[in-house]
């Protein structure tokens, strides 16, 4: 199979399982990477996430052939150009909706992937290269430790009933160093020197399964949470950015050497940057909370009705108490005081010039 096609093919594959991930998220109880047994037991009992992870698989398999028939320069911007049909299938089949500065991100993505392709030149054909062991620890350790950590540390997105909903950026981030981190052991994969089951020797399958676990399961909680357009996005820039990056360093893939092209690869890594860095934390407050999802009759959604999500609901209005009703006026009694404009009291008061009893002692 061509390269080229095997790239695209991966990458459909890929995206289309993403989107299998989300229907599977939606139908799963809440897991948090904090409770990482309870999180690894809901995922891998879910036969829609199974499903999803079928086809990912498959993509993994013609990723592999890709890689050993292409350079990184020109399989990275096929393989970030899958961010398109997913943010289609995100909109029609999940509903997501964009703020106008997400959709200025998602132009900003779209120029990068642009940028990339234009940055490839004359890549060079395509050698085994030995990783040293301290090569390997330095870019898959902190990749596959951090985010773990984070995610076992915090929950990026806080509880309480005035907390604002996250857009996703963390999670994006989160599960994108894993996922690049697998692809990165992918391209070693393929271009190792090991045939068949041979390559069960080299760290490469051992590191490609659990940085895809990790990033696939962080994935699922953002997708819980979170809009399946800016967590996927966020996460494609993130992971390809990092393979494109660290596959240099990794296996010695040189850049492009004249100044035109090697100025567009790094604008496009610049754009993708500021992409992420301009997305918005939080959703906007004139939104609200988020709504949970409403349960689908199992009749009509043959992947099982979702769990609802607990949100933070509005308050309900409360009532205006009633007023109490005023009391009838009443006649006030009179005193010895009445009459007597100054307030003075009995003592001291002359009336027609007559002392009183209490004056002529």
């Amino acid at each position: 199979m061509n390269g080229i096609v095997a790239a695209f093919a991966a990458t459909g594959l890929y995206y289309v399982g993403f989107a299998i991930f989300k229907l599977a998220a939606d139908r799963m109880e809440p897991v948090r990477a904090n409770r990482l047994p309870h999180m690894v037991w809901v995922i891998l009992t879910n036969w829609i996430f199974l499903a999803g992870l079928a086809l990912v698989l498959g993509g993994l398999g013609l990723q592999i052939l890709a890689l050993t028939k292409l350079s990184l320069g020109i399989a990275v911007p096929i393989f970030m150009s899958g961010v398109l049909p997913l943010l289609v299938i995100a909109m029609i089949f999940f509903g997501d909706r964009l703020t106008p500065r997400e959709w200025l991100s998602l132009a900003l993505i779209g120029t990068a992937v642009g940028l990339l392709t234009l940055s490839v030149g004359r890549p060079p054909p395509i050698e085994a290269v030995d990783v040293p062991t301290w090569k390997m620890a330095v870019v898959v350790v902190p990749a596959i430790v951090v985010p773990l950590l984070i995610n076992m540390f915090g929950d990026h997105r806080p509880d309480g009933r005035h907390a604002r909903p996250v857009t996703g950026i963390a999670y994006g981030l989160s599960s994108g160093f894993p996922v690049g981190t697998a692809e990165l052991a992918i391209k070693g994969w393929s271009d190792s020197s090991s045939q068949g089951l041979g390559v069960l020797s080299t760290p490469y399958p051992y590191v490609t399964v659990a940085a895809a676990a990790l990033g696939f399961g962080i994935m699922v909680a953002g997708f819980q949470r979170c809009r399946v357009s800016i967590v996927a996005a966020v996460m494609t820039v993130a992971a390809k950015s990092y393979l494109l990056v660290m596959g240099a360093f990794m296996y010695a893939e040189p850049w492009p050497s004249d100044t035109s092209h090697f100025a567009m690869r790094m604008g496009a890594l610049a754009l993708a940057a500021l992409a992420v860095a301009q997305f918005p934390r939080h959703r906007p407050l004139g939104e609200g909370p988020v709504p949970a999802p409403e349960a689908v009759p199992p009749v009509q959604d043959v992947f099982g009705s979702r769990i609802p999500r607990p949100r933070a609901p509005l308050a309900p209005l409360a009532e205006p108490p009633l007023a109490a009703p005023h009391p009838p006026p009443q006649t006030p009694t009179p005193t010895p005081y009445r009459g007597d404009p100054l307030g003075r009291g009995p003592y001291g008061h002359y009336d027609s010039g007559n002392p009183t009893e209490n004056d002529q002692r």
